[in-house]
């Protein structure tokens, strides 16, 4: 194997931006005309008689021209939008979104500082957004309104100009491993990875730190990638992807088809999504798909914006998605999706704990014989778990159904809106209702051995502290094949299994979810 990593006690960073060298001036406003009116026979105004240059449009904008020499290898950024013409013509989902913002918008990204500025569409837009800047037609020209309103010259500005950190040459490598490295500031496209195994298989990518970047943190899988044709290979997949720190990716953390056997375990993966580009149908903080053996477990996700939190996607086998900890995800499908699957072995989402879910909980359209079990959630705006026919797409020659699924042994706090489960073979049980609202019952399903209960319930987000409280106890319920033990190893015993991931949610307690996850939590900072 072939290892890419720091040495011993050395901090290495990999950065995919330059400083920008060009003095800033002024704004001039792209929309006054050359030469400027005052310049016209018979044309003057009242800036012109008192002396004011009528170009500028505010004294809180400036401009500069970013120089040739920062960019490598043909690849200009700032010229090239999010999502081009070409690509859109090879994808069918996000076909009508082509030519609207920020598709269209320029890849390129500006810091000041270190702080990532946020791009804007329209030039008059600027004045009211401090950190902010505007690409001009040329590719070239960039106008700022700079943070804190300051002069810009004598601040460190750098561009974001290269469109991966770390690419293969070529498809057909294998056998790599990454680890401890700091990858930052990539200007790729939508869909495009700052770290890009370039379909290879048997990677390593562990304990790095992939931060600010336009939009994918770490794209891999096993196929050809992007047209170029590598070896055939007899046993694909086998990726670990494992104690990452993944901050502030513009659509997902990372993304591909993993493949067979592959192990997601232990990242963090926060401040995603901020591209707002769901209907791109590659946005989750963690996707893969044509998973089997796959295992995603004890990852913290949180502040996911547009996008799932977790999405196995299209004929998955066998595979786990386990002990996750989410919080603070928006998005119009699901926290957890496993998407199409389940035809052939059935998949299991169990002991993961959710809170403050601006969608759907788990979404299992189209999938059969997947096994919702043992786990918490808390504040989920929309359907708690979906499981119905929602394309008329076939797998495996068969029309995808939405049978067989199982909602069991789980905890639900607060849950204004009902479970959907379509068809009459999906089971819903043993599950725990809480409400923690005095006078208000919590809903519950229909089924005969579910309860509803009051508890106080609260959830530090920052030291990931859960406080429970009821005097309700939580009822035994069957132990799940295969799921043997809470999120903190706990052993579940037929006469000794709560409903949740937690074997201790008994009385008055407060759990601390970093023992269950293994994450070291830092607060991000820009």
């Amino acid at each position: 194997m072939i290892a890419y990593e720091a040495a011993p006690g050395e901090r290495v960073v990999l950065s995919g931006s330059r400083v920008v060298p060009t003095r800033w001036e002024l704004s001039v406003d792209p929309s006054t005309p050359l030469p400027p009116p005052a310049a016209i026979p018979g044309n003057r105004n009242q800036n012109d008689d008192l002396g004011f240059r009528v170009d500028l449009y505010s004294r809180q904008l400036w401009m500069t021209k970013l120089p040739d020499g920062i960019f490598d290898d043909g690849y200009f950024p700032f010229q090239m939008p999010n999502f081009s013409n070409e690509e859109f013509d090879q994808s069918i989902w996000p076909a009508r979104w082509k030519g609207r913002i920020p598709y269209s918008l320029p890849r390129g990204i500006l810091f000041q500082d270190g702080r990532r500025m946020a791009q804007l569409a329209t030039y008059e837009d600027l004045v009211r957004l401090p950190g902010s800047y505007w690409v001009a037609p040329d590719g070239k020209t960039v106008h700022i309104h700079p943070f804190d309103g300051v002069n810009p010259n004598g601040r460190l500005f750098e561009a974001a100009v290269q469109g991966h950190i770390i690419q293969p040459q070529t498809a057909g490598l294998a056998y790599i491993r990454v680890s401890r490295l700091i990858l930052e500031d990539c200007a790729n496209g939508f869909g495009e990875g700052a770290l890009s195994t370039m379909g290879n298989d048997h990677w390593i990518i562990e304990d790095n730190t992939i931060q600010h970047v336009n939009s994918v943190g770490i794209e891999m899988g096993h196929y050809p990638h992007k047209g170029q044709s590598g070896r055939p290979d007899p046993d694909p997949g086998h990726l670990i992807v494992r104690r990452n720190r993944i901050y502030d990716c513009g659509t997902a953390g990372m993304h591909g088809p993993a493949g067979p056997h592959g192990l997601v375990e232990e990242n963090e993966v926060v401040h995603c999504g901020w591209q707002d580009v769901e209907y791109h149908w590659e946005v989750a903080a963690i996707k893969l798909f044509g998973n089997d053996g796959t295992l995603v477990r004890n990852n913290l996700i949180a502040d996911m914006q547009g996008g799932d939190a977790i999405w196995l996607d299209w004929d998955n086998q066998n595979s786990r998605v386990t002990g996750n900890v989410i919080q603070d995800v928006s998005t119009m499908q699901g926290a957890i999706w496993v998407e199409a699957s389940g035809q052939q072995k059935a998949n299991m989402v169990d002991n993961n704990f959710m809170w403050n879910i601006n969608g759907e909980g788990v979404r299992i359209a189209d999938t059969d014989n997947t096994i919702v079990a043992h786990n918490f959630f808390a504040n989920v705006s929309e359907e708690l778990v979906m499981a119905k026919v929602a394309t008329d797409r076939t797998l495996h020659g068969r029309k995808l159904t939405s049978t067989g699924n199982q909602f069991v042994n789980n905890i639900v706090v607060d849950q204004d809106k009902p479970i959907l489960l379509e068809d009459k073979s999906n089971v819903a049980d043993y599950n725990v209702y809480v409400s923690t609202h005095t006078g208000k019952t919590a809903w519950k399903d229909s089924g005969p051995h579910s309860l509803a209960i009051h508890a106080t319930v609260g959830f530090d987000e920052k030291q990931l502290l859960l406080t429970w409280a009821s005097d309700s106890s939580l009822p035994v319920v069957p132990v799940v094949k295969n799921c043997i033990a809470d999120v903190f190893r706990r052993q579940r015993t037929t006469d000794q299994n709560l409903p949740g991931p937690f074997l201790g949610l008994v009385g008055s307690v407060t759990l601390q979810l970093h023992d269950a996850i293994q994450v070291p939590w830092e607060t991000p900072s820009d």
